[in-house]
């Protein structure tokens, strides 16, 4: 368990098989810790009773992504967000927006916004009509809309691979903020996955495909380099709690607002068995004081609910959070 931890979280990002094996839900596995307590129990064991059942303690905390609960208060300036991946725009505009009224959020994030068989901008026209006077920026499947004043929307290309995020500045009572809305595709191991302009031999797909998230920081760091304010990366990122990706992206000084001011697993796929965190919410200068994945299916992905206000400086570090 510790050895294949490690090894995700230094490699899944460039070794294939282990980023495919990684998006296997570890939880699956605590069946086994339960088995050898429950033979240890028959056998009269105690104590390898007691270890299976620190084992899976350990496991649910550190591989599963376990997050103990803790509360950072609210203040002026809070920001409410909520982001949903809605399934090759299969997700009903009209439940968005209930949802997005009910929670107050003043800032929706949607990726896949395009069906595939439809005219472009057909489900994005949809979405529009459901957010009467929320302004909106689009760049292929991605799509932010927001109450706060939009300043300025952009496309930001990756150099190598050419995949893009979409940058949205928005104006909030306590300054500039940057939203990057992203959509990291997954391996594709299956050719009739395979997007347009890709390799279409099973290596160098996957190699590209790679390249393609590795790609992911550098933009950040490029956005943060020239924003006037906070910035938050938003979108589904087919990539579990506790891989490479992770700690590349804390490294250009981004926060995990589930780590921040999440409980539970903050489970945000649920299709058909198992149960992974893929969707994410990452910020700089800011501080989260909620994060939860809502019980809506309104997709395959339930949709992803966070608040956050500047970072003054007052609410200390989240390294004690796990």
């Amino acid at each position: 368990m510790v050895g294949w931890g490690l090894l995700a979280r230094l490699t899944s990002e460039h070794w294939w098989w282990v980023a495919a094996v990684d998006l296997i839900p570890p939880q699956l596995l605590l069946p086994v810790f339960a088995l050898l307590a429950w033979l240890a129990w028959r056998a009269g064991q105690v104590r390898w009773v007691a270890w299976n059942v620190v084992i899976a303690a350990a496991f649910l905390i550190f591989q599963v992504g376990l997050v103990l609960p803790g509360s950072r208060p609210a203040g002026p300036g809070t920001v409410t967000l909520l982001s949903l991946n809605t399934l090759d725009a299969s997700a009903d505009p009209g439940r968005i927006a209930d949802l997005a009224r009910r929670e107050g959020a003043k800032v929706v994030v949607l990726q896949e916004a395009r069906f595939k068989d439809q005219p472009e901008g057909t489900y994005a026209a949809r979405v529009r009509a459901a957010f009467p006077g929320w302004a909106t920026a689009r760049q292929g499947e991605l799509l932010t809309l927001t109450r706060l004043p939009l300043l300025e929307s952009q496309t930001l290309r990756f150099p190598t691979t050419g995949h893009a995020v979409l940058v949205t500045r928005l104006q909030t009572t306590a300054g500039a903020l940057t939203v990057i809305n992203t959509h990291l595709p997954t391996l594709a191991l299956l050719t009739d996955i395979a997007r347009p302009g890709e390799p279409r031999s099973l290596p160098e797909r996957v190699a590209w495909r790679l390249q393609l998230r590795r790609e992911l920081p550098g933009a950040v760091r490029q956005v943060q380099d020239t924003a006037p304010g906070a910035v938050v990366l938003v979108g589904d990122m087919n990539a579990p709690a506790r891989g490479e990706l992770h700690g590349m992206l804390r490294a250009t000084g981004l926060r995990d607002a589930f780590t921040q001011a999440g409980a539970g697993f903050g489970f945000t796929y649920a299709a058909r068995f198992g149960f992974l965190r893929l969707d994410y919410v990452w910020g700089d200068d800011v501080v989260f004081t909620r994060a939860r994945a809502l019980p809506e299916t309104i997709s395959d992905h339930r949709p992803l609910l966070v608040r956050f206000r500047p970072d003054d400086g007052t609410a200390g570090s989240d390294a004690s959070r796990p």
